[in-house]
């Protein structure tokens, strides 16, 4: 969330495109205590984001098994245009981090395509007809990030140039895409003389 308020702020300037990146691309079963434990990792993000509230998992709902469903379901919320995409991208972060949401399972994220106001049978209906080919984008994307040398989500890759790698503070984000910026104001165009 504050990546995208940091984009908004930089307008037309600056544009977000959101890549695959699974933390487990395999299904990994784990109890609720062991994951409830790996979850106390989240205390230092939560206090870095004032917008989403970040919840030590504490619910009855089974840990997501893997990264895979969720990426998935995220390329057909894609599909519905950029507004549902980030509606649904939301959602599925609320649901995760603050609902303690089982996110790895169909039902749930029709639902919560549901709830972020796309059809949920047109959402159905589109993953069954595309869900091999954006399987496919997922695992291409999430290769070249790990090509790349990119291990940590978030990821923000600036230009092609700059990686920042884990959860920062927003005067990170800026730091980093204002040094690209004036970088690449002052490089000689093409058509520049030698």
């Amino acid at each position: 969330m504050r990546l995208e308020q940091v984009v908004e702020e930089y307008g037309d300037d600056v544009e977000l495109i959101w890549r695959s990146f699974m933390l487990r691309p395999e299904p990994e079963e784990r109890s609720a205590e062991k994951f409830a434990e790996y979850t106390r990792s989240w205390e230092r993000p939560a206090s870095m984001e004032p917008t989403v509230t970040f919840r030590t998992w504490s619910t009855d709902n089974a840990p997501p098994s893997h990264s895979m469903p969720s990426a998935v379901a995220g390329k057909v919320a894609a599909r519905f245009g950029p507004e549902r995409y980030r509606a649904f991208h939301r959602r599925a972060m609320e649901a995760y981090f603050t609902e303690n949401r089982t996110i790895s399972d169909r039902s749930v994220l029709l639902d919560l395509a549901e709830e972020a106001g796309i059809d949920r049978e047109a959402f159905d209906q589109r993953w069954q007809e595309e869900g091999e080919a954006l399987l496919a984008e997922v695992v291409a994307e999430h290769n070249e990030a790990v090509g790349a040398g990119i291990n940590a989500v978030p990821s923000l890759v600036v230009g092609e140039k700059y990686l920042v790698a884990g959860a920062v503070d927003v005067a990170d984000y800026r730091r980093v895409i204002d040094t690209y910026r004036s970088e690449t104001a002052t490089e000689p165009g093409p058509d520049a003389g030698s």
